[in-house]
């Protein structure tokens, strides 16, 4: 069959899925490699943020290139006709100029380029440029409500705090999925037979074919949701001098949940604070998705949940991309090995843990003992993509500037035992040239695997740091 359409693919949609080469291929469509890009794979290969999907696309290539594929080809040459101007050692325009080559044999050429500012330059000079939609979200993911059903006391089953799934009366709800309860019943377990006016008074979570309640004073390692009532003596201690703690904490980039001290003990319950806790604990939830604005304690509650459950699993293991500012790589510059370069991308880990240990001695002895242990260890994201890990938590921070193949790779680590929680934020994505709010591996995960029996995905709502910062996110 003669090939009618050949594509150029640029070095960003290479790294974003090494893959794509196999996805093009099967589509009996000529996927054109610049020289330029070969070299460009090369350069990336010991970059600690891209330098495995680097190695993945080079072995691709390679194994192609044994089979004889007919679909694949590298071009070796460029021409300049038409676009002289262009700075000729700008790898970008040398990418451009090979698809001139390109366009002497084929009529139909197109550009594919995950970065949108090269996808511009493509596109005045009078090519076709297209992005990689394969792997893109569906839709966009961010749902700013969580749903609202209405529950009277007397369907409620009191024994085991639950009560029937009615997709006519509640909607579509999906399996895991949350929702805020509108009832005439308190939410209060140890008093089970108040009532009370209709309002928002718990939330509930589909499981089979039932709602299961999740307790209003629930609790992790100390922490309990932001504005919950006070019910016991040793809860409002660790609330209130886990609330000091954080007021003074002052970096921009610790995702803490803050309670202001000045503030009256009964205030509105966080609901998504209230409904993670409970998805985070539950031991029959493999993939917990944490996403929502700074400041609304994904991380901390995360690291919370994972010690609160740390006697069922071997090791937490925490991660995060490390990507620049303006996605510019400049770790070389930075001194020290491999963790040590990793420490400005960690420290607000490491206030997270500072916070949980400054509420109580026992805290403050078990994670300093774990974290000599091992117990708790924190990894260069490679590292986490190269091994299975079994029994074990494995925390990913700021998920949203991951790909969907490296959130595949991660996911793919899990052995038997193990629990993945994703924390992210899809409007603080560094990687704008080339991830957006579809294309981010985040995104794409929760449009493909939320509503599945050992999944769950909780978006976060409510800032709460403090008054000056709840107005940033608001008005800025």
């Amino acid at each position: 069959m003669p090939i009618k359409k050949a594509k150029v693919i640029d070095t960003s949609t290479l790294v974003h899925d090494p893959s794509c080469l196999e996805h093009l291929i099967n589509n009996k469509i000529l996927a054109c490699i610049p020289w330029i890009v070969l070299e460009e794979l090369d350069g990336l290969k010991k970059r600690p943020d891209v330098g495995f999907d680097a190695r993945e696309a080079i072995r691709s290539l390679e194994a192609l290139r044994r089979n004889r594929s007919p679909y694949l080809k590298i071009v070796k040459d460029t021409d300049w006709t038409g676009i002289e101007f262009l700075e000729h050692r700008t790898n970008d325009h040398k990418i451009i100029a090979a698809a001139n080559a390109v366009k002497k044999q084929f009529d139909n050429v197109e550009i594919i380029s995950k970065d949108s500012m090269m996808r511009i330059k493509v596109r005045e000079l009078g090519f076709k440029a297209e992005d990689y939609y394969k792997d893109q979200a569906a839709t966009d993911t961010d749902n700013k409500d969580m749903p609202r059903v209405e529950v009277k006391n007397d369907e409620i089953d009191k024994h085991n705090f639950s009560f029937q799934y009615n997709s006519q009366k509640h909607g579509e709800i999906a399996i895991n999925q949350g929702v805020i309860c509108v009832s005439d019943w308190k939410g209060d377990f140890k008093r089970p037979n108040e009532t009370c006016n209709l309002n928002e008074q718990f939330v509930a979570v589909r499981v089979d074919n039932r709602f299961k309640i999740v307790p209003n004073n629930i609790q992790a390692f100390g922490i309990r949701p932001y504005g919950g009532t006070v019910n016991e003596k040793h809860d409002s201690f660790a609330n209130d001098k886990y609330n000091s703690l954080v007021n003074e904490k002052h970096d921009h980039d610790a995702d803490h949940s803050v309670n202001s001290t000045h503030q009256p003990k009964h205030q509105p319950q966080n609901w998504s604070q209230t409904l993670a806790l409970f998805q985070l604990t539950r031991p029959d939830l493999s993939l917990i998705f944490l996403e929502g604005g700074a400041g609304t304690g994904k991380t901390l509650f995360a690291l919370a949940a994972s010690l609160e459950k740390r006697r069922d699993y071997r090791q937490i293991l925490i991660t995060r991309p490390m990507v620049h500012l303006e996605d510019i790589d400049n770790m070389g510059f930075l001194p020290g090995n491999i963790k040590e370069k990793m420490d400005p991308w960690l420290r607000p880990i490491w206030q997270n843990l500072s916070v949980l240990k400054e509420l109580s001695n026992d805290n403050l002895q078990l994670i300093d003992k774990m974290l000599l242990e091992k117990k708790i260890d924190i990894e260069p994201l490679d590292y986490i993509r190269g091994t299975t890990f079994w029994k074990s938590i494995l925390i990913i921070d700021e998920a949203q500037n991951l790909t969907p193949h490296q959130m595949k790779t991660i996911i793919t680590r899990a052995g038997m035992g193990t629990k993945i929680i994703f924390t992210g934020d899809l409007d603080q994505i560094d990687r704008k040239r080339r991830l957006d709010k579809l294309s981010s591996g985040l995104a794409y995960a929760i449009s493909k695997l939320s509503g599945q029996s050992l999944v769950a995905s909780i978006k976060f709502q409510t800032s709460v740091r403090s008054e000056l910062a709840k107005l940033g996110v608001e008005m800025l």
